[in-house]
């Protein structure tokens, strides 16, 4: 593996991986969600990426390039510029200061897709407990460079648990999301003809995988596939948005996501982020 040095300017990488958007990266040793090492790492490919933050350079030791390192973590945006480009008010700028650089990851489609698949009705270290149940059962444990290390399976490894298989590790109900929405992968839904749509068009695309309603397809497309349009509005999102920002709330979903859209722009998930993290932890009051 390769050891790359790169610039992270107005970049938090602690944050960034525990702020509730990935389930896809890991500590080298303890919890993503609680205490641990402060080293990370994903895969993509079959390949690991390991990361580490010293100051304002992120240390990365992969076999992919420095490129790729750089989208999957998020730092091939400029976040001056985003913010530069969201409109000014109280509840952003809390956030802001209070979580400045934190980005928005790039995560691999299919874990990503599968991680939000467990999401319904689920917290956050749950989900990530799932995850991490499906990589050491269906995928492997590995070990490199001295760490152990889960590799989260492909769609074809996936593919041989069945919805009986899956809800034995506690995934419950979602089981069937991912068995048939593996089936539907299989059948030739390919992911990167999203690359070639408007925001809007790919968000009805994804709910062509079973399971997979609005939030579920914004969370994917925002965390994987690089459309930043894209704000998941979950109870937390709903609940800024009813309270800080009332003209552009709306029980309908579509609606709402219109109303961000036209009010934050092109990085209205960086804002979303943002006010989502700012609202579970207390930075904005929300009730």
């Amino acid at each position: 593996m390769e050891r790359h040095e790169i610039a992270a300017e107005n970049f938090d990488l602690e944050l960034t991986m525990t702020c509730g958007q990935t389930f896809c990266w890991h500590r080298t040793k303890g919890d993503l969600y609680g205490e641990g090492t402060s080293k990370f790492y994903t895969y993509r490919d079959k390949k690991p990426i390991f990361v580490e933050q010293e100051g304002d350079v992120i240390f990365a030791e992969t076999e992919h390039s420095k490129e790729e390192v750089k989208k999957a973590l998020g730092l091939h945006k400029d976040l001056e510029s985003v913010f530069s480009n969201l409109p000014e008010d109280e509840s952003l700028e809390k956030a802001r200061e209070e979580y400045w650089g934190l980005r928005v990851v790039n995560d691999d489609f299919f874990q990503c897709l599968i991680g939000y698949l467990l999401s319904p009705q689920n917290r956050i270290p749950r989900i990530k407990e799932m995850f991490d149940e499906i990589a050491r059962n269906f995928g492997s444990v590995e070990q490199v460079n001295g760490e152990e290390v889960l590799r989260f399976p492909t769609p074809e490894e996936l593919s041989k648990a069945s919805e009986d298989d899956l809800r034995a590790i506690g995934t419950g109900y979602r089981a069937k999301y991912i068995v048939e929405t593996l089936d539907i992968l299989q059948d030739g839904f390919d992911h990167n003809e999203l690359d070639s749509m408007d925001y809007v068009e790919a968000r009805e695309h994804m709910q062509n995988l079973y399971g997979v309603g609005d939030k579920v397809a914004d969370c994917v497309l925002l965390f994987s596939k690089g459309f930043h349009e894209a704000a998941p509005i979950d109870t937390w999102g709903k609940k800024f948005l009813e309270q800080l920002y009332p003209e552009l709330h709306s029980e309908d979903y579509e609606e709402a996501s219109e109303n961000m859209r036209e009010h934050f722009g092109e990085h209205t998930g960086y804002a979303q982020e943002y006010l989502f993290h700012a609202a579970r932890n207390g930075v904005i009051e929300v009730e």
